[in-house]
Order: structure tokens, then C-alpha cells, then sequence
């Protein structure tokens, strides 16, 4: 079986991703061949499931680009499945709200003695086989990230705790959702306070030698003011609001095209 795809992103080569809603693994085939290099698909607040995200893997892998799954706040004790269906990396919601949580949650990404993620072969994300079950488990361990997004004002707060916490891989700050919310400026991702406490997370992400370092984009426009800030990874809006915007803008051409 081919290799699953590994992501690879730096300050100097930033990856460029989107989320996905649609279960329809098309989405991923065109971000592919639009040029993205991550898709992210969400189960947290798209009607995912493990099949669907399977199938988003599969299209990703076969298009040459990454997959990870954002999972639902409380799903904890789903990463293994998820994980299992051969996705590069999970997107935890609501990062760091509860210490004790989050170390469980982080403890299930590696398989023992590193965690507590159980162990099945014959699953997708092991290639269905073993061949040395000792170096295939440590290999599997090491292409899978754990992505923290910190979407939560109570979070920031204490962010340089989150940022210490032993397994976590990339951290990545919210903007116009639920950050925003949490700040009370609905949808106002680039609200100074919104960029402030997002930049905060940032700051104390680079204090940790190896930690990567995303973004959250509610729209494209928004990358440039943090082009400065050397990051890895870039996240931007998605699926469905890039195919309305796309209607709408084809619709408006037509529109004038046709106009008396």
C-alpha cells in the first residue's frame, strides 16, 4: 500500500488548508487540485461520520495531499477510531478548557507505553497489517499530530500552561468563531482583541522548541496581517462558504453580463 501522505510545513513553506462539511470526498479531490495541501474534515460541526472521513482520507491520499478530522469537544474517547481511518492528524475544539481532559485526550493520539490508544492491524490508518509491530506502532505514532485549537478567552489565559502539556503537537488559535464569541465580538475575527488573544497563543507556542504553529482564516484577506509571524500552517475558511462565494460571484458576473 502506498504511503500515506505526511504533511510538511515550516515558517519558510507554510501549508495551506481548508475544512470540510461536505461528505461528498470531491471537496477534497478539488482543494487538491486547487492547490491546497491539508484538508480538514469536520465532525465536530459538519454530519460526519467515520466513513465519510475514511472516504475524505482515501481522496486525499490518492491526490497526493494530508487529511486530518476535527472531532467533537467531547470525543474523546473517539480518537482512536478516528485515527484508525488513516487520517495524519486530529483538530481538538476547545483546547486546553479542562487540564485534566486535555491530558487524556492527548494520551490517546500514541499507542502504549507513549499512551493509551488501543491496537488494532487490521485497520486503515496501520495499513491493515504489522509487519514489525514494535517499529510499525512507533512509526504510526510518529506521522500523527495532535492540533490543540484554542478557541476559548478562559484558554488564552492559560496558554503557557496548554502550550507545555506532554503530547501535543500544533497548537492553532480560533478567529471569528468561537474565540471571537468567547470575547463577546460575534464573527469579528479581526477585532484587535480577537488578533491580540490569538497572537497571545502564538507568542507562547514559540517558546516550545518543536511546537507547530497555525492559523484559523475566516477568509483569505486575513492572511496578510499575519504574514510576519513565521507560522507553519495556515487553515482557511470552508468548504461550503467557498462554494457560495463561488455561485455568488459567478451569479453577480452573470448578472451584469445581462443587465439592460
Amino acid at each position: 500500500m502506498q504511503s500515506l501522505h505526511t504533511l510538511e510545513m515550516t515558517p519558510d513553506r507554510p501549508a495551506i488548508g481548508t475544512f470540510v462539511f461536505s461528505s461528498d470526498p470531491a471537496s477534497t479531490e478539488i482543494a487538491a487540485r486547487a492547490g491546497f495541501g491539508l484538508v480538514v474534515a469536520d465532525m465536530e460541526h459538519a454530519p460526519l461520520g467515520m466513513c465519510d472521513v475514511m472516504n475524505h482520507a482515501r481522496a486525499a491520499q490518492a491526490a497526493g495531499v494530508c487529511c486530518w478530522a476535527r472531532i467533537p469537544a467531547h470525543g474523546i474517547d473517539e480518537i482512536g477510531r478516528v485515527l484508525d481511518t488513516g487520517v495524519q492528524g486530529l483538530v481538538l475544539p476547545h483546547f486546553g478548557l479542562d487540564l485534566a481532559r486535555t491530558r487524556k485526550a492527548l494520551a490517546a493520539f500514541r499507542f502504549p507505553p507513549a499512551g493509551t490508544r488501543g491496537t488494532c492491524s487490521v485497520v486503515r490508518g496501520l495499513r491493515y497489517r504489522l509487519d514489525d509491530p514494535a517499529a510499525d506502532l512507533r512509526a504510526a505514532d510518529a506521522r500523527i499530530l495532535s492540533v490543540g485549537l484554542v478557541e476559548d478567552k478562559e484558554a488564552v489565559e492559560n496558554i503557557e500552561e496548554i502550550v507545555a502539556l506532554p503530547g501535543l503537537d500544533a497548537v492553532m488559535p480560533g478567529g471569528p468563531g468561537d474565540l471571537a464569541a468567547s470575547l463577546g465580538l460575534h464573527g469579528q475575527g479581526d477585532h484587535p482583541a480577537v488578533r491580540a488573544a490569538a497572537l497571545r497563543v502564538v507568542q507562547a507556542a514559540r517558546t516550545r522548541t518543536g511546537l507547530k504553529v497555525g492559523m484559523y482564516l475566516g477568509n483569505a484577506d486575513s492572511a496578510a496581517f499575519w504574514r510576519d509571524m513565521a507560522l507553519d500552517f495556515y487553515v482557511v475558511s470552508i468548504d461550503y462558504r467557498i462554494l457560495e462565494q463561488g455561485y455568488a460571484s459567478v451569479h453577480a458576473a452573470v448578472t451584469r453580463q445581462i443587465a439592460p
